[in-house]
């Protein structure tokens, strides 16, 4: 029997049923090719080979690289290690997608790192924490609407798939889950100058309940604040993402 190591976040997803919504839900065509994230025990790998996936499962744990490598053998590639430690630009084909139940403990950085090498990607299909996943797909004026969601809404088309109770995982976390999808967006919007508009956002939540014009001062003084055609009085949860491009495009004017 496997002794789960909590350090590596590991939570198996023994529900078959929502592994098979889960693989549905990836569209996976013959022969696409697919990124796990943790095999774990191989429920979800199996399902995943049986839609036609050219299959690369990634795992850390080495008594599951083991267990895995004796079950799948040359059907799937295993890489050994950590998916965060990877050379990502070397390593992703065009057209990838990624069909993963994510240890909760690495949700943020991962997803980061895809937005890094974002023209590779094709879909995620991932499992995360409930929490989170409202966060990624909430819209302006939620009280979950914040940076998470500004920053993944950005780069992907994203979507709640289904939620997912404790009870269907072995040993049974703390939370419940939820698996959302997420494309990469063809229409992005044209930005000056990306890094100010991720500035802009973090400083407008930098404090929930403060307004606009009180989290701005540590990027503009009062008489610059003062020069902008936007109204300073609103809090950073009630601007779509549209309201932030047009005040990070005046902001560029006058900092």
């Amino acid at each position: 029997m496997h002794k789960f190591k909590k350090r590596f976040g590991q939570n198996f997803l023994q529900d078959l049923s929502v592994i098979d919504k889960i693989v549905e839900s990836a569209n996976i065509e013959q022969g696409q090719k697919v990124w796990e994230i943790g095999g774990g025990q191989g429920v979800l790998t199996q399902a995943l080979l049986k839609a036609g996936a050219e299959l690369t499962v990634f795992e850390i744990d080495y008594d599951l690289q083991e267990f895995l490598q004796k079950k799948f053998g040359t059907q799937i590639t295993l890489v050994k290690g950590d998916i965060l430690k990877q050379n990502w630009r070397e390593m992703c084909p065009q057209n990838l997608k990624i069909v993963a139940n994510l240890p909760y403990n690495i949700t943020s950085p991962f997803l980061f790192k895809v937005v890094e090498n974002i023209d590779a990607f094709a879909q995620l299909t991932v499992m995360i924490q409930k929490e989170v996943a409202q966060r990624i797909v909430a819209e302006a004026g939620s009280k979950k609407y914040g940076r998470l969601s500004l920053k993944m809404q950005f780069y992907f088309q994203v979507q709640k798939v289904l939620d997912v109770n404790k009870g269907a995982f072995f040993p049974r976390p703390n939370v419940d889950s939820a698996v959302i999808q997420a494309v990469p967006r063809q229409n992005r919007p044209q930005l000056e100058d990306e890094k100010l508009f991720f500035q802009v956002i973090d400083l407008a939540f930098a404090n929930r309940r403060k307004m606009l014009r009180v989290n701005l001062k540590q990027l503009l003084p009062k008489e610059k604040l003062e020069k902008l055609d936007f109204d300073l009085t609103l809090r950073g949860e009630k601007l779509t993402e549209a309201d932030f491009v047009n005040l990070t495009a005046q902001i560029k004017e006058v900092i």
